[in-house]
């Protein structure tokens, strides 16, 4: 993955005006003419200052009379957040729709960095991990995965290994065998054995380990666990639960199941609280062979990669802040389930679920973070976009070194 950081210098917030080739206002036609058809798609009269307008209208950037708090562009709206929508009336930006008219409403880049991340990978080693899917067994199916992945990333992303359970205990919550550190794949490859034997599958006492290792509460970075299980709960505990707790000590869990005899719901409503959930169904990640899994595991590198940014500073109001991948703006979601949030403990911005998706899923998938209004002209698209080329942030899903 590259990461190409675009300097913000040189822009200023405020509205900025500028001509745009209005729409026609209908299908039928154009307006009367002393009139003008405004971007916002209302037919008024011209204007050049408030004063030519009638009692309770003002005169809209875009040379139109407009109401006190309707709009003829982006520029007119005021409302923390807002942009002008067809029919003229300011509101929230939404998906796809960043607003209409000039091209700049007076948006700001902010400036970040990627963050690092930890990640601990909790492996099932129940003695089911050892039945054979698409010719060879679960257990080294797994093992090769792990193997490649920490291979891949093991200078981008911090290691570590967990397993759970083992032959001398019945429902053993397992272990932690390597701390999540920089260069750990060969240790992680050294500390796999040769066979799975243990007894039974606690999912929710080996979240419950993961979640007292000191290295998960580094507020510098961010922090996962990654959770491979081909089995159901059987130990009596609430992975669920677990998983929210997790969560909500800032660390988010990845979750794959692996083979046909795990419990999807319950996986699913894993996935959904450890801030991980796929836009597609099921929403955690599914493994039924090999490639599968190494696939999954890639896909999940990528994203604890690609989806975490460290604001250079402090927004003065966080609430003016927008996030566009590829010059489409996401909504915000306080919910951290699909969209993006911003901690402003840590400055960090994060994208969940679909929003996530699409950075690691897009090749040379580019996201701006913008300050001020949600403005199109600081936002960056990749292949077959809008060719605006001076945004903030240009990620290289295929390369795999940070500029």
């Amino acid at each position: 993955m590259r990461l190409v950081l675009a300097s913000a210098l040189g822009l200023t917030l405020g509205a900025v005006a500028s001509s745009c080739s209005p729409p026609l206002c209908s299908a039928a036609g154009g307006c009367l003419l002393d009139q003008q058809c405004l971007p916002s798609g209302i037919c008024t009269a011209r204007c050049t200052n408030d004063a030519q307008c009638q009692l309770g209208q003002r005169c809209s950037a875009a040379g139109g009379c407009v109401s006190l708090g309707g709009c003829g562009t982006n520029s007119d709206c005021r409302g923390a957040g807002e942009v002008c929508h067809q029919g003229g009336s300011c509101a929230a930006p939404t998906p796809g729709n960043p607003g209409i008219g000039p091209t700049s409403c007076g948006g700001e880049k902010f400036e970040a960095t990627r963050t690092e991340a930890n990640v601990l990978i909790v492996l099932d080693h129940s003695g089911s991990m050892m039945e054979r899917v698409a010719g060879t067994t679960k257990w080294a199916a797994a093992v090769e995965a792990v193997r490649a992945v920490t291979a891949a990333n093991d200078a981008q992303i911090r290691f570590g290994l967990q397993m759970f359970s083992f032959q001398s205990q019945v429902c053993h919550p397992g272990q932690v065998l390597v701390l999540p550190g920089s260069g750990n794949a060969a240790e992680i490859s050294a500390a796999l054995p040769v066979r799975a034997d243990g007894r039974q599958t606690p999912v929710a006492g080996a979240l419950d380990v993961a979640s007292q290792v000191a290295e998960l509460a580094d507020p510098d970075r961010s922090n996962f666990v990654l959770m491979i299980t081909d089995g159901k709960e059987n130990c009596g505990g609430d992975p669920v639960a677990e998983v929210e707790r997790l969560f909500n000590k800032g660390v988010r869990t990845y979750t794959v199941g692996f083979g046909g005899e795990v419990d999807q719901d319950n996986l699913n409503d894993m996935a959904i609280k450890g801030g991980t959930a796929r836009a597609s169904t099921p929403r955690y990640y599914q493994a039924d062979n090999s490639a599968d899994l190494q696939a999954a595991l890639a896909s999940i590198a990528q994203g604890a990669l690609g989806c975490d940014f460290r604001l250079a500073q402090a927004p003065p109001d966080p609430s003016k802040l927008f996030v566009a991948i590829d010059g489409q703006f996401v909504p915000r979601d306080p919910n951290r389930v699909a969209g993006w949030e911003y901690t402003p403990a840590t400055q960090r911005i994060t994208l969940y679920g679909p929003a996530c998706d699409a950075v690691t899923t897009t090749p040379n998938a580019k996201v701006s973070i913008v300050y001020g209004c949600p403005d199109p002209t600081v936002t960056e698209t990749g292949g077959g976009g809008n060719g605006q080329r001076d945004a903030g942030f240009v990620f290289d899903l295929d390369g795999g070194t940070i500029l």
